[in-house]
């Protein structure tokens, strides 16, 4: 497929920039046109630089009120009439809901609504969160009724759950950067760096990595505890790698971190971290005990690419990652007993056999060349 004008739609620039650069160099690679829409927050030139035409729109689209949808609206008005697109990619909720009833009324463009999981509104049942999920189904059934955009799920729950009908298709995952996660990238210096920062090269210690936003729907503090308790009869340490999200009212912050992980030198927090293939490597297990209504997570499908064994839980968007046990453990989600359970077992095992069964997993099924060949696939049938 090539000469066509793409356009693919991101809440943030560093969405874009971590999750869709690679997939839209590969576009252009192959002879398309190939633009960015994203929000005005410092990625610009980090995009541009690689050639893909950035169009930038206000930013602040997921702030809360309904003034700044209905401003980014208007900027995608303006876009759609002064740029035709031959097809327009649309990824996570505002940009699918937003862009589809924009492009769809204007615009004679193929569309594509990316559903990269379902996020908090589907993780609880309180009356708050039903009307949400209503509310969310609703908007979705409505574009999908008028507007017939092709729905691309990262996993087969969200579309039970979203109720869509037609033209549906599942593509597990987004793929990762795999240059950069890879052995054959990785910078001495900065493994050297790490290394003499937290010493972790120990050969009786077997190092356990957690990556993502602190939200209590990551299972962080499950995990924190079940850390506590495994440490009883294993000599392990817990590296912490992530952010706070002060927009969020599930997020951690550092008092509530730190009142957590006080007392226990084996559970280190590293804040917000560039050189996450270099830690991915020094590390022994990669661990994401989630209960958010995940897509795909980046975190595991890297430490996968990079042959480590993870732990995850029986959650939608995670449970199609561990095949038999092979590469690892699935448990129940908001569980300190089967943490715990899971990190004594995985202690036992030959960690380097399940390391190599995650790489093959991750080849088979969720390699760049399998997603975007996935996709290519689903535009030509547009």
């Amino acid at each position: 497929m090539k000469n066509k004008s793409i356009v693919l739609i991101e809440n943030t620039g560093r969405d874009f920039y971590i999750s869709r650069l690679r997939y839209a160099l590969h576009l252009k690679s192959l002879g398309n046109l190939v633009y960015a829409i994203i929000p005005d927050d410092g990625y610009f030139e980090q995009i541009n630089s690689h050639g893909i035409n950035v169009i930038l729109v206000s930013n602040n689209i997921r702030g809360s009120g309904i003034l700044n949808k209905i401003i980014y609206g208007i900027d995608l008005i303006r876009i759609f009439k002064n740029i035709k697109f031959d097809i327009i990619h649309t990824y996570r909720l505002q940009p699918n809901i937003i862009g589809t009833i924009v492009s769809g009324t204007i615009t004679k463009s193929k569309i594509v609504n990316h559903i990269t999981g379902l996020g908090t509104a589907f993780n609880y049942y309180t009356p708050k969160y039903k009307l949400m999920q209503l509310v969310t189904k609703i908007l979705y059934r409505f574009n999908n009724l008028l507007f017939k955009p092709v729905s691309v799920f990262q996993n087969h729950d969200d579309i039970k759950d979203l109720g869509l009908k037609n033209k549906l298709f599942c593509v597990k995952g987004s793929a990762v950067n795999e240059d950069r996660f890879s052995y054959d990238s990785i910078s001495i210096d900065k493994i050297d760096t790490l290394n003499k920062q937290y010493n972790l090269l120990q050969d009786d210690i077997i190092n356990f990595l957690f990556v993502s936003r602190l939200l209590k729907e990551k299972g962080i503090v499950e995990l924190i505890e079940g850390i506590k308790l495994a440490s009883k009869n294993n000599n392990i340490q817990l590296l912490i790698v992530g952010w706070f999200d002060d927009n969020n009212k599930s997020s951690l912050n550092q008092n509530s971190l730190n009142d957590l992980i006080k007392g226990f030198d084996n559970i280190k927090f590293l804040g917000k971290q560039k050189n996450i293939p270099e830690i991915i490597s020094l590390t022994d297990v990669s661990i994401l005990p989630t209960y958010y209504r995940e897509g795909t997570p980046r975190f595991l499908l890297e430490s996968m690419a990079m042959k480590k064994p993870i732990i995850t839980t029986k959650m939608p968007g995670c449970d199609h990652l561990i095949h038999n046990n092979e590469n690892g453990i699935l448990i129940e989600p908001r569980s300190v007993d089967a943490i715990e359970k899971s990190i004594n077992l995985i202690c036992d095992k030959e960690l380097t056999t399940m390391g190599e069964a995650s790489y093959k997993l991750y080849k088979s099924k969720f390699s760049e060349k399998v997603v975007y060949s996935s996709l290519i696939d689903i535009y030509k049938k547009l």
